[in-house]
Parts: C-alpha cells; structure tokens; sequence
C-alpha cells in the first residue's frame, strides 16, 4: 500500500518499534484531505509524535484566504493554548524560590480586598476556581464607567481614576490601564474561592503581571531565557518580529476570529492568556518536554516534581460546570485541561492521563503519558459560533492508528 506523504519515512522504518498501524495513518491523511476540500476548514496542520518519534507532519489548505499552500513554517496564534505556556514561567518561579502556589493571592496585590477574597490561593488562579468571572467582572466595571468603545477607553478610565481615589496624573493609556487594573481587582466574587469552576483569562494576566515585577522582565524576555531559548523553539513571540510576519496564517474575516486574528493587534499581542503565536514544530517541542518530566534534548526546563504536580487534579471537590453551553467536568491542573473520566469534545479515545490546552480558533496542544503521545494542531474554524474545532474526530481517528499503549 503507498502511504501518504504526510508520513515520515522514520515513521513507517518503526512502525513496530512505536506501534502504529500505517493504514490508519494513511486514514487520517485522507479525512484532513477531504475536510478542507469539503471547505470545513480553511486550512489544517498537525505534527504528532509518539515515543519521541515523528508519526504525522500533515500541511492542509492554504497559508492565506486564495493564497499558496499552507507552509510547514506557518506561524499560528495559540490564543489559549497560551496559558500553558504562562503557566510553566510561574512554576520555574516558583522552583526558583521567588514564588509560591501556595501564597495567597493577596501577598501580591493587597488592594484585591472583599468577602472571601482573603481566601484565594495563587494556584486557584491557574486552575480556574479563584470565583472570579470574567463577565460578571466586566459587569461591574461597566457599571461604575459606563458602557464604551475602543477609542473611549483612555478618557473614560481616566475619570474613574478620581472615584478610586487614585492620583490625578496626565491623560495616558498607562494611567487608565492602572485605573481599570485596580477596578478589576475590587470586583467582588462571583463565587467563594475552591466551590465552582469559571474559566478565566484575566487570571492569566493578573499572574503575568506578578511574573514581571518580581522578575524585572517581560513575560516574553523571561519565557525566551527560560523555556524557548533552552528548548530551540525559536519562532515563538508575543510581539511577532515584522521579518516573520510573512509567515503568519491569516484567514477570511468571515471565518471564526478573523477580523481579530488578522489585526496588527494579534502581532503585537502580549496577554499572557492568548497572546502568543509559534510554529506546530516549536509547540510539539513544547509538549514532548512535558512528556519527558520537563526535559527535552538534553535541556531540563522543569523538574519531574513540578510536572507531576501540574498535571494531576487540583478541582477534586469541584463540581462539574457550564461551559460553552454543556456541563464538562472540573477537571483541571496547572495551565492544563485534565482528561481524566470527564467526556469533552477532544476526543472519547484519549487516556484518562492525557492533558491539553485548546485555543480560540483552531489551536491545540495534547500530551498524552499513557500513549507517549504529543499532539500540536491547529484547525482554521469557519463558523464563528462554533463551539468545537473538530478535535474530537480528529483524535479518535489519531487513536485507532496505535496498536498498543
């Protein structure tokens, strides 16, 4: 039977060693084929690797809306997929002796004061169960400064910055920026802290903002020294070099996310929830790490204590929750959504050991211990009000290609 490219060579060499079955492979192939043909996505990649190996590199569709085909050195945004990455900066920290998970949140900004918020551990802030929401944050400061657009957000922050006692300075982005920081933290609770999962990005940032005072760094130059330089994952940034940004995917703006994932904002985007942009080879990178206890080519980035610790359940006494419109399990680790017995939209086949971060408009990263697997994908969704990004199919049809664990 002849394979398709889109397996490597050493893949079908060690089909035995790495316990694959080439047809199945070859199956995968053709379903991403027929899904962009079909106009479902725009366009697909994947680079799977199993047992340290390379299993699949597979390129779909086209780079821009009627452009070339999609590059193999495509630069994606990870948008959420992100967090992981946070995540991992806050846990050398804490290896490092400069921070703690188990800190309340208050030792870092004493001004977050209100009923139960004494209560909140940093943590919670990775695992989503500090009860802070976002919308019912968002509520509440649009009560206080009124309903605003772009372009209204300096003047209007600017006047709550006398209601919060805070100093009369000159009009700046930087001093409304205070003002609405400051807002965000006097939002009262949603929930008390450890009682309910609700995702949250702004978190993400609030922990960015700590990694960066107590570094004296950017979040992007601290991750560069700690994680990308070490690792060889040279083509991932927050602000994207203006020479790399020829690689960017871009999309109709009528696609899921296209008129923000096409902005000079999302090049320049530093939010530590959804801001960074990389390659699928950097991410597998990234992932095979993890697999390896925090290790990868001879480079130790984490210590197996901080991986395991990462990675296992830290929402136990948390029930399941609303979320985007179903009722998922809580289940969840440290910048990482935990499989677990939890049914989701990734896919029925995953080990309950596996864990993964999806990101707003087709991004994914899957490590799964069991099968020794990594996964970095990145789906182009076409609808803007769909909830899923075709994962799940995708990994079941990933699963029946193995022929062992």
């Amino acid at each position: 039977m002849k394979l398709c490219e889109s397996i490597p060579v050493s893949a079908i060499n060690a089909a035995d060693t790495i316990g694959v079955c080439l047809p199945r492979l070859n199956y995968l192939d053709k379903y991403c084929r027929r899904m962009v043909d079909e106009k479902k996505h725009a366009f697909m990649g994947f680079r799977i690797l199993r047992r340290g190996q390379l299993i699949f590199n597979g390129d779909y569709g086209t780079q821009t809306p009627n452009g070339g085909p999609l590059r193999s050195d495509a630069i994606f945004p990870l948008q959420s997929s992100t967090k992981p990455v946070l995540a991992t900066c806050a846990a050398i920290l804490q290896e490092d002796g400069w921070f703690d998970f188990y800190d309340q949140l208050q030792k870092y900004r004493p001004e977050f004061v209100g009923e139960h918020k004494d209560e909140v551990i940093m943590w919670q802030l990775l695992c989503h169960t500090t009860g802070i929401d976002d919308e019912e944050q968002w509520k509440y400061i649009k009560d206080i400064v009124g309903e605003y657009e772009y372009e209204e957000f300096v003047p209007k922050f600017m006047a709550a910055r006398e209601k919060l006692g805070l100093p009369q300075v000159e009009e700046s982005r930087e001093a409304a920026e205070e003002a609405r920081s400051l807002l965000m933290l006097q939002a009262p609770l949603a929930s008390r802290p450890g009682t309910k999962f609700s995702y949250s990005s702004y978190c993400y940032n609030l922990v960015k903002s700590i990694i960066e005072e107590i570094t004296g760094e950017t979040l992007e130059q601290y991750a560069k020294r700690k994680i990308f330089d070490p690792l060889g994952m040279t083509d991932t940034h927050w602000f994207l070099p203006v020479e790399k940004r020829d690689r960017f995917v871009i999309r109709d703006e009528s696609f899921k996310g296209g008129q923000w994932i096409n902005s000079e904002g999302m090049m320049t985007d530093t939010g530590a929830s959804g801001g960074l942009k990389s390659t699928l080879d950097d991410m597998a990178k990234f992932g095979q790490m993890w697999l390896q206890m925090g290790s990868f080519n001879g480079k130790r980035v984490l210590s197996p204590a901080s991986v395991r610790m990462m990675t296992r359940n830290h929402n136990e006494s948390v029930p399941p929750s609303p979320w985007f419109g179903r009722v998922f399990g809580a289940n969840w680790g440290l910048g990482w959504d935990l499989k677990g017995y939890k049914t989701d939209d990734h896919g029925f086949l995953r080990s309950p050991l596996s864990y993964n971060h999806g990101g707003y408009g087709g991004a994914c990263i899957m490590v799964d211990p069991e099968y020794e697997l990594v996964f970095a994908g990145y789906f182009c969704e076409q609808a803007e009000t769909s909830q899923n990004d075709d994962f799940g199919p995708v990994f079941n049809v990933l699963y029946s290609a193995f022929d062992d664990k």
